[in-house]
């Protein structure tokens, strides 16, 4: 049967159809040429006609019932008759002579699944064509990969934008808070406004508590993104003035590791600060970059207590967590920050480094712990200028009246 929709136009060989009305997220979305050529058509007259409409790039040979037979690609077509003696060769013969075979797909077929079974051809490079047809196998348009990359691009990055979106609904690049006798500074750079850098703080009513957390997810983009908010929806849904932090932390963990089976993990740091007795609990995730500043002087903490015993996050299942104390004293400070502060490399590939980034620290400490950390982000833009920020950076300090 021939498709109804189809127009010709005055003495043309190369017909065009009406582009079908497609579902959202079939392939029919991709239609890039609805042109096509009957397969008695001669050379001669499709070459003619295509001289004179440069936005033609490919066109389908088909029957009088519209079944797809092959296609006609220009640039190929072209290349065959600037051969040597290709017009005398070629000119008389028909589109059945010259027309390439072509894989055939449902223009309803969803554009995800048509993808991944055009996915070798994507891999390559080139720019291959597919005919679409209906369920009674009638021409109804072509795509090509050049087509279905551009459409994964695009919703690609509509995906990055919204989710950029989100994380910066979560994570403020800012934060502050003052307490009876905590006060709390944070700053957070993400690279593109992405990434896998978090921090949460939690008030708790159980013992007077304050909970301070950083976390770096493994990896960046969309992926990194989803655990973080995973993280952020966990925290905030949890009741941590009835339960203690320890069940969280392995129902966090457990939580992670089941759903990414192992191929994401999360280093972190949660730190417990006990308003009343100075007490500070903390939790290392395989983090191992939270200091304290003592008297002028800086301090990594060490407990021997959680030293190769927690695992990142979502390495594996666990039962239990360890945790190391400390007894703070009036005018301590705790930093903790992620890697991408101190891994950060200049022009000549030299990274900023822990010492300079506690020489700094020390050098611009003030009772404002704001303006130390601006300091400190300050001085390691300074530092890596004109070099792009390789990773996230997060600064979490506390200090203990």
């Amino acid at each position: 049967m021939a498709n109804t929709t189809s127009t010709l136009v005055s003495k043309s060989v190369i017909h065009r159809l009406y582009e079908p009305a497609c579902a959202r997220f079939t392939v029919g979305m991709l239609i890039s040429s609805v042109y096509y050529v009957y397969l008695d058509t001669t050379i001669e007259k499709i070459v003619d006609e295509l001289s004179n409409n440069d936005k033609i790039f490919a066109l389908a040979v088909v029957d009088k019932s519209m079944q797809v037979s092959g296609i006609i690609i220009r640039k190929d077509l072209f290349d065959i008759l600037g051969r040597r003696f290709g017009r005398e060769l070629y000119y008389n013969k028909t589109a059945a002579d010259m027309l390439q075979k072509v894989q055939l797909f449902d223009y309803t077929m969803h554009i995800f699944e048509c993808s991944k079974l055009i996915e070798k051809d994507l891999l390559t490079g080139v720019q291959d064509y597919y005919a679409l047809v209906d369920e009674n196998g009638c021409y109804k348009g072509l795509f090509s990969t050049k087509d279905m990359l551009i459409f994964l691009s695009r919703l690609t990055q509509i995906d990055i934008e919204q989710a950029k979106r989100v994380i910066n609904r979560m994570i403020k690049k800012q934060y502050e808070l003052k307490t009876k006798r905590l006060t709390v500074s944070i700053r957070n750079e993400l690279v593109q406004d992405i990434g896998g850098d978090s921090y949460f703080v939690i008030p708790s009513k159980k013992e007077n508590q304050l909970i301070v957390a950083i976390c770096d997810v493994a990896g960046k983009g969309v992926a990194a993104s989803m655990i973080t908010t995973l993280i952020n929806g966990m925290v905030t849904t949890y009741d941590f003035n009835s339960s203690d932090i320890d069940t969280f932390l392995v129902h966090l963990n457990n939580y992670i590791f089941s759903t990414f089976e192992g191929e994401k993990f999360v280093t972190a740091c949660f730190m417990v600060f006990n308003e009343d007795n100075g007490i500070l609990t903390l939790y290392d995730f395989g983090h191992s970059m939270t200091y304290l500043y003592r008297g002028n002087n800086v301090y990594k903490l060490s407990f021997k207590e959680i030293k190769d015993c927690n695992m990142p996050l979502g390495i594996q299942k666990i039962i239990a967590m360890h945790s190391g104390k400390i007894n703070l004293e009036s005018g301590d400070t705790i930093i903790t920050i992620t890697d991408g502060c101190v891994e950060q490399r200049d022009v000549n590939c030299k990274e900023y480094g822990i010492q300079r980034f506690n020489k700094v620290f020390v050098s611009n400490y003030s009772d404002d712990l704001a303006k130390t950390l601006h300091a400190i982000m300050t001085d390691i833009q300074n530092f890596r200028n004109p070099y792009p920020q390789l990773d996230d950076m997060t600064i979490a300090c506390v200090r203990y009246e």
